[in-house]
Order: C-alpha cells, then sequence, then structure tokens
C-alpha cells in the first residue's frame, strides 16, 4: 500500500513543476466531465473577452445610450434602420409605432402602423428602408419622405426583405421566396413584383427560414427552410439546387455573414450553431450534455449578429420564466483559437438584451434594445471603461492532473495521471491599476479548495519597476505595461486533481490578464 511521504511538503526541494493557464485556449465547455475536453479548455468563460493568444480582459459594461416613456414588456417587435446623414439616429418598431432614436431620446415618428407584438424586419440603404412582418406588407421609410405604403406588394406578406444586386428579395412564412423588378426607382412602381417584368419568384420545399443573399457569390443566394439550404441562381430566370450535406435553420434572424462564411443556429440534422464557409457547414458547437446549445428555447426569438471576427448570438434559456432573450453567447476566430464565451448582463439593470442593432455606418457600434422596456444600450463603448455598471467575469478552468503539469525545464514530467501535487505558488502577470483579482484553487472535485487576492494597485516586480536602481526614480504606476506577482498557496493546497478560478469584478478600467502560472510539487509516494 502506498504512503505519501508528508515530509516532502516542507522540503521545496524536489520535482518542481508547472501549470500555465493558457486562459485564451479552447472554449467554454459546461460538461463535467474531463475526457471531451482539450488541454486548457475551460468550463466557464463569463465577461472575459480575448485579446491575444494566452490573454484576456474583463468585458465592458452596458451604458444606456437613449430611452422614452411607455414601452411595456409584450413591446416585443423590433428593427433597426440607420440614418447614414445623422451620426447616432436610428429606427426601430415597439408597440406597433415607428420610433426614432436620436441622441439620448426615443420618440415615435408615425403610431400604430404595424402590428403590436409582431417582428418586423428591415432591409436598410443609404437613406431609404424596406419594412416587412407577416402580417404587415411592405412600407418604406425615407428619411425625406417618412413612411409610405408602396404601390406594388409581394402576393402575401412575408417575413423578411433583403437588398440583393439592385433587387429587393422578400421570403418567410411560405415556400415561395420573391425577388423585385431590378432597379431602385422600379421598387416603389406599381409592377415591382409583377412577373410580366423582370420579377420573380419561386418555390423550395418547405417554408423559407431565412437568407444569405450575395453568398458563397456575388451573383447567388443561400436559402434556407428547416432541413436543409439551397443554392439560388440564374435571376431572373431562377433555378434552387440542395446544397450537398447541407443544414437546415432554426431561426432565422440567427443568420449572420462574416469574415469566415455564414453562422446561423440549426436544429436538424443535429442542433448546433453552424458555420457555412461555402464549401463545408461545420458545427461549432459541441454536442455534448448541457452544452448551451441544449438550453436555447427555439420558440422564442434568436438574433444573430456579427462583428469584429466574432459571432454574437442572443436567445431564451429554456425555463427562464421570461419570454424575451436573456442569454448572450459570442464565438470568437481570434488569435487562431476560436471559443465561445458568455456575456452576463448584470443583474442591477433589471433587464435583458433583445434586438441587436450593428451600426456599421459610424464606428460598428454593437447596441441592443432593452427587451422589456423603450431603451437600448450600448454594448461596446469607445472607452475601457465600464460605464458605471458592475461587469462580474469569471473564468473556471477543466480539471487538471499531473499529466498536465511540466518541469520547471518545459519538459513533460509525470507520464501518468493524479500523481499527487501540492501547489506551492501562483504568478500573474497582467496590466491593470485598480481593482482586486481573485485566483480560486479547488482540489480533488470539491475535497478541499482556497483562493489569493491580487491587489492590481499594487506595485509589481519592485526593483526596476516601479523604482530604477541608481536612480531612485519613481515610475507612475499607469505607465508600467505589465505587472507581475506571486502569492504562495496555503499548505492544504494538496490533491491529485485541481480546477482553478479567474474573478474580478468592478466600475474600473478593465484589467487584462496575461498569463497565470501554477508551480507545485510532486509529492513521493513509498
Amino acid at each position: 500500500m502506498a504512503i505519501t511521504n508528508r515530509s516532502s511538503l516542507d522540503t521545496g526541494q524536489e520535482n518542481e513543476i508547472i501549470l500555465e493557464i493558457l486562459s485564451y485556449a479552447g472554449g467554454e465547455n459546461t460538461l463535467s466531465e474531463d475526457h471531451v475536453m482539450e488541454a486548457n479548455e475551460a468550463r466557464v468563460v463569463e465577461n472575459w473577452d480575448a485579446v491575444s493568444i494566452g490573454g484576456m480582459q474583463r468585458s465592458k459594461g452596458f451604458n444606456l445610450v437613449a430611452s422614452g416613456a411607455g414601452a411595456t414588456a409584450s413591446d416585443l417587435a423590433h428593427f433597426h434602420f440607420e440614418d447614414s446623414t445623422a451620426a447616432g439616429q436610428f429606427l426601430g418598431i415597439i408597440g406597433g409605432n415607428l420610433v426614432k432614436v436620436n441622441g439620448a431620446a426615443v420618440t415615435t415618428i408615425t403610431a400604430g402602423v404595424f402590428t403590436s407584438g409582431i417582428l418586423s424586419h428591415a432591409a436598410e440603404g443609404e437613406d431609404d428602408s424596406w419594412i416587412t412582418n407577416s402580417t404587415n406588407n411592405l412600407r418604406r421609410y425615407t428619411i425625406a419622405g417618412g413612411l409610405t405604403t408602396p404601390a406594388s406588394q409581394p402576393s402575401s406578406a412575408k417575413e423578411r426583405i433583403y437588398r440583393h444586386k439592385n433587387r429587393l428579395i422578400a421570403e418567410g412564412g411560405s415556400p415561395r421566396i420573391h425577388g423585385s423588378r431590378v432597379g431602385v426607382g422600379n421598387w416603389v412602381a406599381a409592377n415591382a413584383w409583377s412577373l410580366a417584368n423582370d420579377a420573380w419568384n419561386i418555390d423550395i420545399p418547405n417554408n423559407s427560414k431565412g437568407c444569405a443573399v450575395g453568398f458563397p457569390s456575388g451573383d447567388t443566394i443561400t436559402v434556407f427552410d428547416k432541413f436543409r439550404a439551397y443554392l439560388l441562381s440564374g435571376f431572373p430566370n431562377t433555378r434552387f439546387d440542395p446544397l450537398p450535406n447541407s443544414r437546415g435553420c432554426a431561426a432565422p434572424l440567427s443568420i449572420a455573414v462574416g469574415d469566415e462564411g455564414v453562422y446561423f443556429l440549426s436544429d436538424y440534422p443535429t442542433l448546433d450553431v453552424i458555420l457555412w464557409d461555402g464549401v463545408k457547414f461545420i458545427p461549432i458547437t459541441k454536442r455534448i450534455t448541457d452544452s448551451f446549445v441544449e438550453k436555447i428555447d427555439l420558440s422564442k426569438r434568436v438574433f444573430g449578429v456579427y462583428r469584429d471576427n466574432s459571432y454574437h448570438i442572443f436567445y431564451n434559456e429554456l425555463n427562464s420564466g421570461v419570454s424575451y432573450p436573456n442569454r448572450w453567447k459570442i464565438f470568437s476566430t481570434k488569435a487562431n483559437s476560436a471559443r465561445w464565451m458568455s456575456r452576463i448582463v448584470n443583474a442591477n439593470l433589471s433587464d435583458n438584451m433583445g434586438y441587436p442593432a450593428l451600426l456599421t455606418k459610424q464606428n460598428n457600434e454593437l447596441y441592443a434594445w432593452s427587451s422589456k422596456k423603450k431603451v437600448i444600450y450600448d454594448l461596446e463603448t469607445a472607452d475601457d471603461s465600464d460605464d458605471g455598471n458592475d461587469t462580474d467575469a469569471n473564468y473556471k478552468t477543466k480539471d487538471y492532473t499531473s499529466r498536465d503539469f511540466l518541469s520547471s525545464a518545459g519538459a513533460r514530467s509525470v507520464p501518468i495521471d493524479e500523481a499527487l501535487i501540492k501547489l506551492t505558488k501562483v504568478t500573474i502577470t497582467y496590466f491593470g491599476t485598480t481593482g482586486v483579482l481573485t485566483f480560486q484553487w479547488t482540489a480533488d472535485r470539491g475535497r478541499v479548495s482556497g483562493s489569493q487576492t491580487f491587489d492590481l494597485s499594487a506595485g509589481g516586480d519592485l526593483i526596476n519597476t516601479t523604482f530604477i536602481v541608481n536612480t531612485s526614480e519613481i515610475v507612475d504606476a499607469s505607465s508600467i505595461s505589465d505587472k507581475k506577482i506571486t502569492k504562495s498557496l496555503s499548505n492544504s493546497a494538496v490533491g491529485r486533481t485541481f480546477n482553478f478560478q479567474l474573478l474580478n469584478s468592478g466600475t474600473s478600467t478593465r484589467p487584462k490578464i496575461k498569463k497565470i502560472k501554477v508551480h507545485g510539487l510532486l509529492v513521493t509516494e513509498d
């Protein structure tokens, strides 16, 4: 029977091993089993943003930018259209009213023109927008002329409208997809949708579930139903071709075109977020128990948007008790290592995020309408602050064993799993001047745990960092690019498996975490 040699805990002389936690590598995975998780993969990534390989930064806060009186929890019908002539102005539909966001105010332009509670969709242009929903056929908004009804409409109200190569494309609610006449001036004519001209329509096998116009080439459109995807081409002599090994779309407004291809939520043949890169349909979530896609309520609204190498998906979680989107996930493709992150709305806001709005005519800002009130939030502010709202960040790793540690010389030290380890210290390299980081460790799946705190306002390596030898020059802490702090861990940090958490919250300048190194000793067993 093996007996642990406890004297080795106090010598500090033998078998030093090191684990570097690559905080960016891997992704979110809530499964309690570790055999499906790759090295350095996290179980939880909440409110941490990737900044580079091995680094992360606490996410920004939410900034209330505009509000208006009288919206209610049932007023969920939104879209956005950006005014290219006036920075910060864009539109939405709340309670059936066409409203405008102008600075810090949400005001009504035209009341009662849309059915309350029915989600609207818009095709944006330079100075006009075409708006439709499942019960109200096309409307046109122009900056100069306001809201008007065009002389010609599709044969029945469509749920979504797009622009493609000088046509309007309308679909949703039936298998039929419509293409208008070519030419902006023709869109308002009495025969804009007449097949006697160069307009067209075509039926796919099932009700359409969204489009990616101009993809995979500028002359084609990818269109989805629940079961598969098709390629439309040859306009106006339009044909559709089923795409081999394709996926169906479960949520039309989850579709977002990015640099890597088209992202969307699918539930057939399996439930996944999918990337269609023009060649392959690639699942980007793990089909495992308790993965976040299993908790998406497909009967509620799901929104997707692509911004700066990241796909954002807003959804309602099953059994949440609310009917609006209450969760937000981000798929980051930065730094050659893709992963999922969570953004958690601070409870103090008492709110949830609804329809996202990406202001491409401004600075690519990401806004989101509230799902409960007539307000809109800026989700990506220009500065590094949290805008007065606490952001609670949590990074929780997988369980590590002796196989994951390296020797102090960098070689693989132990060829077997779960040799006994005594943790001795942790070193964190970071940038930040205010607040506190909390590093937590847990041994043997909860048998014993402990923590250390790191005061970000404290100096790091004093010699040649906070003062310069031979000159006694005091260096302003804010000018230091990186700081490094080492803290010892308690003698109770002994076990065969360890997981770690890094926690940070506050309204201060957001800290950047560059490296985390955990040091330990292999404990001899006789």
